[in-house]
């Protein structure tokens, strides 16, 4: 798939499905969101931005460390979404911008914070993305990074990457842990804490988010009940009940090298 598609999927996708994501409990709270408020608790900077930032929760977060915070995102519904929800909160100091992810309209050097969570494995190209980061971050500046991450067994993240595609054609590629780390070292950051954690999903409630076809669903749903031993296990995989599983999920700081 081409960049210019992955794109206009993730536009079309998040801004039918904006609401949802606006009142999905993993995205408005979290042990995830939780642990980039502590990393960005040493951070007080002029700008900061949120990459991805659907409906704001991640702005909203780390409002209280920067002057202004960007919430950025390339769905205007996500954005409309975001502005009602800062202004509830009685937040001034967020403000919206129409933003891919892989072409920031920001100057060289001016971010002191930039925070990008549950979005990346969207990104069009994850690796131009990263060079945008280490570009508009100032030396010395810190990144917040939560997504998921697939296992580093090959068969587990195969699986899982063909799962999410399946469930949105929009997903791009949910990276490892190590792939992680070696895309922001070569790009100039050092990798300060990182923290590993469970994302428990119900499917249902995940199909549902995402405006799944029915067919499709099925599909999954099979898939999920007769998985192999080691990708239950590698997914926590639950299906006696309602069918219920998670994804490993990633939070990393990380220090742009002056």
């Amino acid at each position: 798939m081409t960049e210019r598609d992955v794109t206009k999927l993730s536009q079309q996708q998040f801004s039918a499905q904006a609401l949802g994501y606006s009142q999905s409990h993993v995205f408005n709270a979290g042990a995830d969101l939780d642990a980039i408020v502590a990393m960005a608790s040493d951070v007080e900077t002029n700008i900061a931005v949120d990459i991805g930032s659907g409906a704001g929760f991640t702005a909203f977060a780390v409002s209280p460390f920067g002057s202004t915070v960007l919430s950025t995102d390339l769905a205007l519904p996500m954005l409309q979404h975001a502005m009602q929800n800062a202004a509830s909160r009685g937040l001034t100091n967020v403000a919206p911008a129409l933003v891919s992810a892989e072409s920031l309209p920001f100057a060289n050097d001016s971010v002191g914070l930039l925070t990008c969570r549950l979005a990346a494995h969207h990104f069009s190209d994850v690796t131009v993305g990263v060079s945008e980061w280490a570009r508009v971050v100032e030396p010395g500046g810190t990144v917040i990074l939560v997504d998921t991450v697939t296992p580093e067994e090959p068969e587990a993240a195969m699986w899982m990457n063909d799962i999410e595609l399946r469930r949105d054609p929009s997903h791009s590629r949910d990276l490892s842990v190590q792939q992680w780390s070696d895309l922001l070292t070569v790009n100039g950051f050092t990798v300060e804490e990182t923290v590993l954690m469970k994302i428990p999903l119900d499917f249902d409630d995940w199909v549902k988010r995402s405006a799944t076809p029915v067919d499709v669903v099925d599909k999954m749903r099979a898939d999920y009940v007769n998985a192999t031993a080691l990708v239950t296990e590698a997914f926590g995989i639950e299906s006696d009940g309602p069918l219920q599983f998670f994804w490993p999920c990633l939070v990393l700081k990380a220090l742009l090298k002056s």
